[in-house]
């Protein structure tokens, strides 16, 4: 399973040939593309209103099926935590941004997912301390 990072969906919605790029490599995937819970959710929060929104949702939450999410369970919060720990605790560490990058590669971990994001710096941080599979956005 593939698992796009919210920043993925951000930057597609905002450029047309990204998303093009983006559609041919999920046709070409033999993988399920998955959706994590916690991008969900920060799609939601930041969601603008109008048809950009409602097109964003469609693409990304409508078109994923339930079975193929990637919830955080008690276990990935607690590995999470553990991981901030590890982590060390500056500023950017205990960011509620970086604390929901826990989450997602916690449970992307414990799923066997794959993360394509474009923020490979902190999930290969991340990955010192969670079994992490990464892969960088295609430009």
């Amino acid at each position: 399973m593939i698992v796009f990072d919210t920043n993925v969906y951000l930057d597609a919605a905002r450029d047309a040939g990204l998303a093009t790029r983006l559609g041919a490599l999920v046709a070409g995937q033999r993988e399920v593309v998955g959706l994590s819970s916690v991008v969900m959710a920060e799609l939601r929060a930041g969601l603008q209103s109008g048809p950009e929104g409602e097109r964003l949702l469609r693409t990304t939450i409508g078109s994923v099926e339930p079975a193929d999410y990637v919830t955080p369970t008690d276990r990935d919060w607690q590995d999470a935590g553990d991981a901030l720990r590890r982590l060390g605790g500056d500023g950017v560490t205990k960011s509620r941004s970086f604390w929901n990058d826990l989450l997602i590669a916690t449970s992307c971990a414990r799923s066997g997912a794959t993360l394509l994001t474009s923020n490979v710096r902190d999930f290969k941080r991340i990955r010192r301390v969670v079994d992490l599979s990464i892969e960088a956005r295609p430009d």
